[in-house]
């Protein structure tokens, strides 16, 4: 057993390794150049493989990134890591625009301090802008009176960065069958944007640009409840769940960097000035409501159901600017083992898993909220106490009105967890 959980850590370091060489990021997705970027959900690889589900369904050997209360089922020491690539497609009339991306996903560690109370402590992602897009137009000059054109500039716009948490949660088991928890997190992150203005012609050997940086900080708090009622044998019994969480409207610092920038041809930042330096600028981020109902049938079963409701038209962002709109999803997931115990067989010890999800962004195309579609399904492999899950997912947005302009986002997306079990901070006695 320990020789797996070996194979497990050394695994676990080299993914870690290989998360540090490729930037975390995903692929060009023009409408993250709104808010703070595309909102990302705080899901383990398991949940990922369930259709983002798992606000009411806790684990004995997995993490819970949706509902600090499920903490109180983690009775042994827990660190769990994942990371993902992926591929995204931009489909616009004839024209297809595909890129890469891909990065660490989560890190958290939970123990359990006693026997009614878990703490646990992490690092997630919130938010994530990646964009690169443009368009051309006519230079005009004055001539006897008349704006006679004289040539084409492009104009270009790029951002990157977004925003991540690191929380700490507390869990306690208030009865057998209701637990509450907390989580306080700390939002903290750099969101870089850049407009570049190039003469078309070529009779220019500079670009001009515009750049902002805006470094976000702030703590945000999420309580959570859980409730968990088991009907027949202890072991081969089957239960009903519910969970529920409530992410409070916060206000966070933003600091605000911009200058004015000349770049080379080849995009290499020759001279900057700076025109603004602000510190006491504030964003007010977004309320959030999640609820989650599931049914299992102890060791061999689970059906998760989730609601979750963002109200992104809270968002006031550092500039006063309020472009979103409130968001929901909806998520529908299971996984199946044949048998958690087989001896004879660890095929029948694998987890199979898969899900639905269905919502509407915070963004909007010619009046209309675009709207997100995802279908995931995972496999775990279990090694002792600890495990290795992999889940797929495939995902598109798009708009009920279809123009000439429309387009979809489509991804692909591989993601790896790796989940380590053990009994630590007991103290050990020798008769």
């Amino acid at each position: 057993m320990y020789k797996r959980i070996n194979y497990i850590i050394i695994t676990c370091l080299a993914f870690i390794a290989f998360t540090n060489k490729v930037e975390a990021q995903q692929g060009n997705a023009p409408f993250t150049a709104l808010g703070v970027g595309k909102p990302v959900e705080p899901v383990s690889v398991r949940n990922m493989g369930m259709g983002y589900t798992g606000v009411g369904l806790a684990s004995y050997g997995h993490s819970n990134l949706l509902n600090p209360a499920t903490l109180t089922y983690n009775n042994l020491t827990l660190f769990e890591v994942g990371m993902y690539v992926e591929q995204r497609d931009l489909v616009a009339e004839s024209q297809t625009q595909q890129d890469y991306g891909g990065g660490l996903s989560y890190m958290t560690f939970a123990f359990p301090v006693s026997q009614r109370w878990t703490m646990g402590v992490g690092f997630k992602p919130y938010s994530v802008v990646s964009y690169k897009f443009s368009q051309a137009d006519t230079l005009y000059a004055p001539i006897n009176g008349q704006n006679i054109p004289a040539g084409y500039y492009g104009i270009q716009n790029e951002g990157r960065g977004g925003i991540n948490q690191v929380y700490f949660s507390n869990a306690f088991r208030v009865a057998k069958w209701l637990s509450v928890g907390l989580e306080l997190g700390y939002n903290v992150g750099v969101i870089e944007k850049v407009t570049k203005t190039e003469l078309l012609n070529g009779s220019s050997d500079f670009i001009s640009a515009r750049g902002i940086r805006l470094n976000y900080r702030g703590l945000v708090y999420k309580p959570g409840i859980y409730l968990s009622k088991h009907f027949g044998p202890k072991e081969k019994g089957h239960r009903i769940n519910f969970g529920g969480t409530y992410t409070f409207e916060q206000q966070i610092g933003v600091k605000r960097l911009e200058d004015i920038q000349t770049r080379s041809t080849t995009d290499l930042v020759l001279n900057r000035d700076t025109l603004i330096v602000d510190n006491s600028q504030n964003a007010t981020m977004p309320s959030e409501i999640a609820v989650g109902i599931s049914y299992e049938l102890v060791g061999k079963l689970a059906v998760a159901i989730d609601y979750k409701k963002q109200s992104w038209s809270e968002f006031v962002n550092y500039d006063g600017t309020s472009d979103l709109y409130d968001a929901f999803k909806v998520g529908l997931g299971f996984e199946y083992t044949p048998d958690y115990l087989s001896a004879s067989s660890y095929w029948k010890r694998l987890t199979w898993r898969g899900g639905f999800q269905y919502g509407e962004t915070p963004y909007q195309a010619y009046g209309e909220k675009i709207k997100e579609y995802v279908v995931t399904a995972g496999i775990e492999f279990p090694m002792g106490f600890s495990s290795l899950s992999v889940s797929g997912e495939y995902g598109w947005m798009r708009s009920d009105i279809q123009t000439v302009s429309s387009f979809e986002d489509r991804h692909y997306r591989l993601n790896i967890g790796v989940t380590i079990n053990d009994r630590w901070f007991v103290r050990r006695r020798i008769n």
